[in-house]
C-alpha cells in the first residue's frame, strides 16, 4: 500500500469514526475506576473491574476476540502471520477525583475543543484510542506480520501489581508501547520508590486530623488539621483558613497547587503550608514539632534537598520527591512519598538515607517497592519508526526522551511511552493536567494521535524480528 493511499485511509477512517469514539470515551469515562476492596474477579476491586468490562465489551463490538485476564489486565486480540506480537498497553483505572470540579468528573464534558473528565487524560482516552487503531488494522485488509495485542491494565496508578500476574501466564510482546505519555517517544523513566515516613509513637496530642491527598502519587493541593489552642491568635498567612470551633479548637486549612508527583514545577504541595503554618505559630508539643520539622524537610522542595537525597543523573535527569497521602490515625502519623531517581543512585541508598533522616526525628522510614530506572537506546529500529510516524501525521520535529513518570514501559523487557499528550497546545485556565480537577484531552488532539498509532502500527510490521527487539 502506498505512503499517500494508506494516509487518506487513515484520514478518511478517523473522520467515519470520530462520532463513535468520543461516544466510547464518554462510556468508559463513566466508570469510577477507583481501586477498592478485592472481591473475586476484581482483585483491584469492584470499580476498576467495571471499566474493565466495559473496555472489552467495545472491543468486542470492534470485532475483536477478548480476554479478561482474571481482572488484571484483559486484553483486545488481532492475529498476524508469526506468533510474536506487539503490544499496546493502557490503563482503565484512575486515581481518586479529588474536590475542585467544574463538572461531574465521571460526565464527559465538552468545552471549546477540551473533553474534560477524570481518566480521560490518564489514560481512558488512550484505551480507546488504541482499540480504533487496531481497528483500522483489522478493516484494512492489510496482512499482518506480527498480530496485534491491546492490553487494558486495571492497577497502574497504585503499583501495576497487575502486569507481573499478566507475564507470569502470557508472552512478552516483541515489542511494546503504552499511550500514557507525551510524544514524541519516552524510551527511559527514572527508578521508583514509594515508602513513608511515620511517627514511631503516638505524639499527636495538640494536632488531630491531619489529612489530605487522595493518591501517593499526587500532590495535594488541599490539606487540614484541627488543632488545640485556646485563646490562640495566629498569624494571618496566604493559602491558610484558620475557622474557629468550640472549646478551644481550630480547624486550619491549607490551600496549594495541586497535580501528578512527576512533574512538581508549578505545584504547591498544600501539606508543606500546613505543615509551616503550624511550625511558625508554636503549634504542638516538643514531640508533635519534632515530627513537624521532618514534614517540613520533605517538603521544603521536591527535589529532595531537604533530605539530603537530591542527585541528577545524566541520562534520567534530576531526582523528585513529593509528599502525598498523610493521614492521622490516633496519635500516629504517616506521610506517603513518591519518589522518582535517576541512574546516580539506587533505591538501596535512598532507603537507607531515609530511614537516617526519619530517627533523627523520632520517626520512621517504611519503605515500599522499589523499581529501578530503565533507558532504551534511541537508535532502535522500532524507536526510529514511532518518531518517523510521530513527524509524519503532526508535521513537528521528533527527539526521544527520558522522563520523571513511571508507566507500564518498566514492567516489560521491550516497551517505551509513546503519546498522546500534546505540548504544543496551549492549555486554557478551565482545564488541568493528570490527577488534577478538570483533567482534560483536547479532541483534535486526540484525532492526531489516532493518526500517528495507526501509522505506527502500519510501519511496526515492515520491521524484522530483531529489529523488533531492538538489536
Amino acid at each position: 500500500m502506498e505512503k499517500k493511499q494508506l494516509l487518506q485511509e487513515i484520514e478518511a477512517f478517523v473522520e467515519k469514526n470520530e462520532k463513535d469514539i468520543l461516544n466510547d470515551m464518554a462510556e468508559l469515562v463513566s466508570k469510577r475506576s477507583v481501586k477498592g476492596p478485592a472481591e473475586e474477579g476484581a482483585p483491584f476491586g469492584r470499580g476498576p473491574r467495571n471499566a474493565l468490562d466495559s473496555a472489552m465489551a467495545i472491543a468486542e463490538r470492534l470485532g475483536f476476540a477478548v480476554n479478561d485476564g482474571d481482572g488484571y489486565v484483559g486484553w483486545a486480540d488481532l492475529p498476524g502471520k508469526h506468533e510474536e506480537h506487539i503490544g499496546v498497553i493502557a490503563h482503565v483505572d484512575v486515581v481518586p477525583e479529588g474536590e475542585g470540579w467544574s463538572s461531574d468528573p465521571y460526565v464527559l464534558t465538552e468545552k471549546d475543543g477540551w473533553l474534560i473528565g477524570r481518566g480521560i487524560s490518564d489514560n481512558k482516552g488512550a484505551v480507546i484510542l488504541s482499540l480504533y487503531a487496531a481497528a483500522f488494522l483489522a478493516r484494512s485488509g492489510r496482512p499482518l506480520n506480527y498480530g496485534i495485542r491491546v492490553m487494558m491494565g486495571c492497577d497502574e496508578e497504585c503499583g501495576m501489581h497487575d502486569v507481573p500476574y499478566y507475564l507470569e501466564r502470557n508472552p512478552e510482546p516483541i515489542f511494546c508501547f503504552t499511550p500514557d505519555v507525551d510524544f514524541p517517544v519516552s524510551i527511559g523513566e527514572k527508578g521508583m520508590y514509594a515508602g513513608g515516613v511515620f511517627s514511631s509513637a503516638p505524639v499527636f496530642t495538640s494536632i488531630s486530623s491531619f489529612a489530605a491527598g487522595n493518591a501517593s502519587n499526587s500532590i495535594p493541593g488541599r490539606a487540614s488539621c484541627v488543632v488545640h489552642a485556646p485563646g490562640k491568635s495566629f498569624k494571618e498567612t496566604k493559602g491558610i483558613t484558620v475557622t474557629p470551633k468550640e472549646d478551644g479548637l481550630f480547624l486550619v486549612e491549607a490551600q496549594g497547587i495541586g497535580g501528578h508527583a512527576a512533574h512538581p514545577d508549578g505545584k504547591h504541595n498544600a501539606i508543606g503550608i500546613l505543615t509551616d503554618f503550624l511550625l511558625d505559630n508554636g503549634i504542638g508539643d516538643a514531640d508533635e514539632r519534632q515530627f513537624l520539622e521532618l514534614l517540613h524537610k520533605i517538603h521544603s522542595n521536591a527535589y529532595g534537598e531537604g533530605l539530603g537525597i537530591a542527585c541528577t543523573g545524566k541520562l534520567l535527569g534530576q531526582l523528585t520527591s513529593i509528599g502525598g497521602i498523610i493521614s492521622q490515625e490516633g496519635g500516629v502519623v504517616r506521610q506517603d512519598m513518591n519518589i522518582r531517581y535517576p541512574e546516580c543512585v539506587s533505591g538501596e541508598e535512598l532507603k537507607k538515607a531515609l530511614s537516617k533522616v526519619a530517627a533523627a526525628h523520632n520517626a520512621q522510614f517504611g519503605g515500599g517497592e522499589i523499581l529501578e530506572p530503565f533507558y532504551i537506546s534511541p537508535d532502535s529500529p522500532a524507536i526510529k519508526v514511532l518518531l518517523s510516524a510521530y513527524t509524519e501525521i503532526t508535521g513537528h520535529p521528533a527527539e526521544a526522551y527520558t522522563m520523571f513518570g513511571g508507566t507500564y514501559a518498566r514492567r516489560f523487557k521491550n516497551a517505551v511511552g509513546f503519546g498522546p499528550g500534546d505540548d504544543y497546545t496551549p492549555r486554557p485556565s478551565f482545564v488541568a493536567s493528570d490527577h488534577a480537577p478538570n483533567e482534560a484531552s483536547y479532541i483534535p488532539s486526540l484525532k492526531e494521535a489516532l493518526k500517528v498509532y495507526i501509522l505506527a502500527l502500519c510501519q511496526l510490521q515492515d520491521l524484522a524480528a530483531e529489529e523488533l527487539r531492538g538489536r
